[in-house]
Parts: structure tokens; C-alpha cells; sequence
């Protein structure tokens, strides 16, 4: 019959066991990337005549306007302005900027409380596909996440999905919804100016619409 010593080491060893079960569960639900759920994601139908000219649209099952173009479509400014407002490191940095959730960690620690939250425009693709509470537990799984939807992806991919993702007030979805919406122009015709007034509507579209 096994002694008090040995049963208590099988316990450990049981209790180790399950303990490194669950880390590996949890690491394997935190550095997990749903991609489908990121490339895929409702837009609105449209109907053109045979020389591809729009004819009628409808609404996305989500009832928003959203009409995804690829990057070469959305004009000169509006992806330059993007990445100046919103990831000015977007092409030097693996998904997470170091620098900017240093920054952060400064900032909320002066002011006390969360201001700042160091988002990347990988990121944010992986907030607005995958809508999550804000949480500290929630952000990591988005960094994570963000650094593996930068290997799967790349840059250019990722700031297009950005650009057709990102709210614009209202029911309007995506760069070439808000140009149509706002300024009745396709979104390639933008200028400086119009591309930085629709750009900074992404930070608080509700508000600032």
C-alpha cells in the first residue's frame, strides 16, 4: 500500500498536470485567429448594368452600408492619412508598436486610469471583426492575435480590410460608404482634405458624425 509521501507527490503530479492542461488550453484559445470571420464580413449587395456601372444596392444583413473596394480604389490620400492618424509604424511593426504600448503604459499610469490604449491598425482590424468587451484579458488576446493575423497577412491586405471595416457614423461601413455618403464621389476622387475629414470620423464616428 502506497505510503502518506507517495500519494501526496501523485497529487502534485495530478494537480500539475491539470494546471499545465488548462495553460495550454487557454495559450491555444489566446493565439488562435478565426481568419474566416476577419475576410469575411456582411457587405451590402449591388447591382450593376453589364459595363459594371452601379444600378441599386441594399443593405448588409447587419442593415449597414458597406461597400469593400480594394486598396488601389480608395485613392491616393486616404490610406497615407490613415496611417498618419492612426499607426504612424504601421509598416515598421510585427501587428503590436512597442513604442506605443509604452507610451500608454506611461500615460494611463500618470492619469490614473486608461486614456490611451496603444491600438495598431492590425489591431483595430482584429477589434472591428471580432467585437469584444474592453478588458485587459481582451486586449492581450487582440495583440496576440494581431501578431499572428501579420504573418498570415500582409501590410497592404490588412490596411484595405482596415479601410473597409472602420465605422463611419451611422450605418456606414468602410471608405467607399462614407465617400458616397458624405461627399457623393467614389472614394479614389477624395482629396487631402476630405480623405483627413472622413479618417478622423473612425476615432468617435457617433460623436463626430
Amino acid at each position: 500500500m502506497p505510503n502518506k509521501e507517495v500519494i501526496n507527490r501523485r497529487r502534485l503530479r495530478i494537480i500539475w498536470g491539470t494546471c499545465g492542461c488548462l495553460c495550454l488550453i487557454g495559450l491555444s484559445m489566446l493565439f488562435t485567429l478565426p481568419i474566416s470571420a476577419i475576410i469575411q464580413y456582411p457587405v451590402s449587395t449591388v447591382v450593376t448594368d453589364r459595363d459594371g456601372v452601379p444600378l441599386a444596392s441594399s443593405l448588409s444583413i447587419r442593415d449597414e452600408w458597406c461597400f469593400p473596394v480594394p486598396l488601389d480604389e480608395m485613392g491616393k490620400w486616404s490610406p497615407q492619412v490613415a496611417i498618419s492618424l492612426e499607426d504612424k509604424r504601421f509598416y515598421f511593426h510585427p501587428g503590436v508598436d512597442p513604442l506605443a504600448v509604452l507610451r500608454a503604459f506611461f500615460v494611463n499610469h500618470t492619469e490614473g486610469k486608461i486614456t490611451s490604449g496603444a491600438s495598431t491598425i492590425t489591431s483595430q482590424v482584429i477589434r472591428l471583426s471580432i467585437p469584444r468587451k474592453r478588458t485587459l484579458a481582451n486586449k492581450i488576446r487582440e495583440f496576440s492575435q494581431a501578431l499572428l493575423l501579420e504573418g498570415l497577412l500582409d501590410k497592404r491586405k490588412i490596411l484595405e480590410l482596415y479601410l473597409n471595416l472602420a465605422p463611419f457614423g451611422g450605418n456606414i461601413r468602410g471608405i467607399e460608404a462614407a465617400s458616397l455618403a458624405y461627399f457623393n464621389k467614389r472614394a479614389k476622387y477624395l482629396s487631402l482634405g476630405e480623405s483627413t475629414f472622413l479618417i478622423s470620423l473612425i476615432r468617435s464616428p457617433s460623436q463626430l458624425r
